[in-house]
């Protein structure tokens, strides 16, 4: 009987442990998966309505990138016939050399991810498309949900270091490219930090009531 009624004295200890575990712990786990999970990205129709063609008088790409603003998990939709998507570097976007592109596409519904931080080149595949001024560069940037986590900035326009979406390393700034290195955000490592003073927190206050409980 002795031993049942210390069961019984120790039971709401247990359930006071048990209470304080899920309101300091779990609530900080679930902030941490939140807080992991990128957010959504948005979808942009290049050149609006009229898709991906060569622009008339109506028609300014370069007025279309400046007036949105693109962030890293955006998609670029490109909807086009009789041509073609090319991912170029910087100085074949200058000349309009389509004969080495980083990728090509000319599915007719090419939806190019946005990847990393930094600017993308795009022209037209087919003759004569590019020096009538279809082609285009957007300058993709952090998205503000994780701008406030520490790591270093992107760096000006460089040289990209994988084909098509890019890829990251280098760090300087190269006359080759229009992709930049792309930056680690230190959102990793900013959960594992905040998780780990919660659990600490946790801990101490646990530690604490067994005490007062003895």
């Amino acid at each position: 009987m002795a031993v049942a009624a210390g069961s019984s004295r120790d039971l709401p200890a247990l359930m006071i442990l048990t209470g304080v575990f899920f309101l300091l712990v779990a609530p900080g786990g679930v902030a941490a998966e939140a807080a992991a999970a990128p957010p959504a990205g948005l979808e942009f129709r290049v050149g609006g309505p009229r898709g991906w063609r060569v622009p008339d008088a109506n028609t300014s790409y370069d007025w279309w990138a400046m007036n949105n603003r693109f962030h890293v998990g955006d998609h670029l939709y490109f909807k086009y016939a009789n041509d073609s998507v090319l991912v170029v570097d910087r100085l074949a976007f200058d000349a309009c050399n389509a004969s080495e592109p980083l990728a090509a596409f000319a599915d007719g519904a090419t939806k190019f991810r946005l990847d990393r931080p930094g600017f993308f080149c795009f022209i037209s595949g087919e003759p004569g498309h590019c020096e009538e001024g279809q082609r285009l560069i957007v300058r993709v940037m952090v998205h503000p949900a994780l701008a406030a986590a520490p790591g270093p900035a992107a760096s000006a326009p460089g040289a990209p270091t994988q084909p098509g979406h890019g890829g990251g390393g280098g760090g300087r700034p190269g006359p080759s490219g229009c992709s930049c290195s792309n930056a680690s955000s230190g959102v990793g490592a900013a959960i594992a930090a905040a998780a780990g003073v919660a659990i600490a927190a946790a801990m101490a206050t646990v530690v604490s009531l067994v005490l007062m409980l003895q």
